[in-house]
């Protein structure tokens, strides 16, 4: 290699690693989309750190031959930070599931959440959305039966709204009864095409962490209100059973 072509060599080298470092600055540096409401006792007190993450690896982890979940550990590259901070541009969780290999391991991004228990980040239980970049340029996910099924989110004011992805987002329906498909899969919400659903509806991504968290979050603990909410839907199930009467 002569002077000019490693001159050259360095120079690009040189390049590429500030770059590489100036972007992990900007991801350290990035404020979460949602602030954290720190005058609040409860949520004070949580270790939740939500964001958008690009899988790099997520793998089995041994458990006892006892346990009912399967372990996994995760290694994921953050992409945007939604809600609590964390200072690396990647990070590394474990969990555990009780219905085998995680299902957000499927997608490509995810939106995740993870907490904090003695030094160690775990994943929340069943707590992921997969998502997709819009026409737009945000992120968002298609509508989930299980957002809004529930107990809590009579009390939420969410509602899923028309989404214009950036590529199609679909799911493929082969095999799957018919029953299961109108289920997960419902219109207006997806389009049956052919051999797939697909997205019409979802939720942009500060709308899809309010559901989970002020739905199963607030149920396990994590954010205030899960008295309030408990009462009010005990308050609108009374006025139901008298109105029917």
């Amino acid at each position: 290699m002569n002077n000019k072509v490693l001159i050259l060599f360095i120079c690009l080298t040189s390049l590429g690693c500030r770059e590489q470092v100036k972007k992990e600055l900007s991801i350290a540096n990035q404020k979460p989309l949602l602030i954290k409401n720190i005058s609040d006792p409860v949520e004070r007190e949580n270790t939740l750190f939500a964001f958008v993450g690009e899988k790099i690896d997520v793998s089995e982890i041994p458990v006892s031959e006892w346990a009912m979940d399967f372990g996994f550990k995760a290694k994921y590259k953050i992409l945007l930070k939604v809600y609590g901070n964390y200072s690396n541009d990647t990070i590394e969780f474990v969990g555990y599931d009780h219905y085998g290999f995680p299902r957000f391991a499927e997608f490509k991004y995810v939106l995740l959440f993870v907490s904090n228990d003695s030094g160690r980040l775990y994943h929340e239980k069943y707590m992921f959305h997969d998502v997709y970049k819009t026409k737009d340029g945000r992120w968002a996910g298609p509508y989930s039966i299980s957002d809004y099924n529930h107990p809590y989110i009579e009390a939420v004011d969410i509602k899923p709204e028309l989404i214009e992805f950036q590529e199609q987002v679909s799911y493929p329906i082969n095999g799957l009864r018919q029953g299961y498909i109108n289920l997960r899969y419902p219109e207006p919400f997806y389009k049956i095409v052919d051999s797939s659903a697909v997205a019409i509806y979802g939720n942009f991504l500060e709308d899809l962490f309010l559901l989970k968290k002020r739905t199963v979050l607030t149920a396990r603990g994590l954010f205030s209100g899960k008295q309030e909410i408990e009462k009010k839907l005990q308050e609108l199930d009374s006025l139901d059973t008298k109105t029917k009467k």
